[in-house]
């Protein structure tokens, strides 16, 4: 039992590790992209509680309840202050 206990943990390691290596920087800029998409959206939900017409009524009252909960997260990220160098890719 021990010694199938230390492989299967050397496998995951190893799994980890390699995924860290060849995937990790995709990952991060996959998560980036989401990010910034779901804050496309969300503007435009905010512009239908302002009553500033983006999209059609009809669609951004159907996605106004699936997407309210999130919106508190997202306007405390937006006014959080952030430096410049923070957006800078990182070139090494």
């Amino acid at each position: 039992m021990g010694l199938l206990n230390k492989f299967k943990k050397f496998k995951k390691a190893a799994k980890d590790f390699l995924f860290g290596l060849f995937y990790f920087d995709l990952y991060m800029d996959l998560l980036k992209t989401a990010k910034r998409y779901k804050d496309i959206i969300n503007i435009f939900i905010i512009g239908e509680l302002l009553g500033i017409p983006f999209m059609s009524t009809h669609l951004g009252l159907r996605l106004l309840p699936y997407l309210f909960p999130e919106l508190e997260k997202w306007k405390e990220r937006q006014l959080k202050e952030r430096d410049i160098t923070d957006e800078v890719p990182e070139t090494i």
